[in-house]
């Protein structure tokens, strides 16, 4: 438990953080309608432009991971930051971006990060630079001297242009018998000028591979063409 107090417990409040384009203040609950716009989200001249409609809902978040308690949807006011930090969410020139954030209301939490260029040529470039920030994740080094980690990439998903999952694990070591596990697992997607970035943080095993991999490609499913 001790070397997950200073990562899957982070806030970030929505405006306040660098280019995260995170949301500011109300909640829904399963089933209920979202809210508006985020007042971060910008324009851009070039690219389709993204709407809520593209992002998962917290109702196909406890679909794809059933019986786990999701049934908080935030679209306005503080998400938890990511485990390996902002530019884990975007990369550069972002033309537009969206964020949602869902809940069990107690120890699990999970957000998407949508972030649309202006040419694939700049999105496939943030697909790139994302999947390498959280390879060298920053919140997984230096490694605790209680806690072993590990990470485990898959990345022949078969969903939008390019579907990578990355997953990091927290585990006690014998000499710590009593603290808890913690799972950060991602899932980054390119498909034309967006990219998707699912980031959720939980104890134990956290959302099964099985289950995330649907949530990855549920996602890419809904990114415009």
């Amino acid at each position: 438990m001790r070397a997950l107090q200073n990562t899957g417990k982070r806030w970030a409040v929505a405006a306040g953080i660098s280019a995260i384009g995170l949301v500011a203040s109300a909640s829904v609950a399963m089933g209920a309608p979202t809210g508006g716009t985020q007042a971060a989200d910008t324009s851009a001249t070039r690219g389709v432009y993204m709407t809520r409609a593209m992002m998962l809902t917290v109702g196909q978040v406890a679909k794809a991971d059933p019986g786990q308690g999701w049934s908080v949807q935030r679209d306005r006011g503080i998400l938890p930051r990511t485990w390996c930090g902002p530019t884990s969410q975007e990369g550069l020139r972002v033309a537009q971006r969206l964020a949602r954030g869902y809940t069990d209301d107690m120890s699990k939490t999970g957000a998407q990060y949508l972030s649309r260029y202006n040419t694939t040529a700049d999105a496939k470039k943030a697909y790139a630079s994302i999947v390498a920030t959280v390879k060298a994740c920053k919140g997984a080094k230096p490694k605790s001297p209680t806690h072993g980690r590990k990470l485990t990439v898959t990345s022949n998903v078969k969903a939008g242009d390019a579907t990578t999952i990355l997953r990091w694990y927290d585990y006690p070591l014998p000499n710590d018998p009593g603290s808890e596990a913690g799972t950060f697992p991602y899932a980054v997607t390119v498909k034309g000028t967006t990219v998707s970035v699912l980031a959720f943080w939980g104890y134990g095993q956290g959302v099964k591979p099985a289950n995330f991999r649907k949530l990855a490609v549920a996602a890419a499913a809904k990114l415009p063409g």
